[in-house]
């Protein structure tokens, strides 16, 4: 099971082209979560946060294999998929993004197994 939380920080003056894509995700939640199936991906919960001036959305993933997600992401040919990647590529700075790996996860994960 991996668990990561992404902080990324948006590109100065791109912060409405992320709030749209948000919102596009949320338009898209039945078709997202579908997606998040096949990537065997448990959840993407995203946080925003404006820190001194700059807008950062916060992505908390839980999935079985992230190497794998990403890769089945990137691959899918899925235009939900796509249309993600093309708001990321407009509105991240890449350079911004900082992976926080968890000290200490509580829970029964067992529910997240699939049988």
């Amino acid at each position: 099971m991996d668990i990561v939380l992404w902080r990324v920080k948006i590109k100065s003056g791109k912060e409405d082209l992320a709030r749209e894509w948000l919102e596009f995700l949320k338009e898209n939640k039945e078709a997202g979560n579908e997606t998040l199936k096949n990537e065997k991906e448990h959840l993407e919960i995203y946080f925003t946060s404006v820190e001194n001036g700059s807008m950062y959305v916060y992505l908390f993933v839980l999935a079985d294999d992230l190497e794998y997600a990403s890769k089945v992401a990137q691959s899918s040919g899925n235009p939900l998929d796509a249309k993600h990647f093309e708001y990321m590529t407009a509105c991240v700075d890449t350079e911004g993004c900082v992976r926080i790996d968890p000290a200490l996860a509580l829970g029964d994960f067992s529910v997240f197994q699939q049988n």
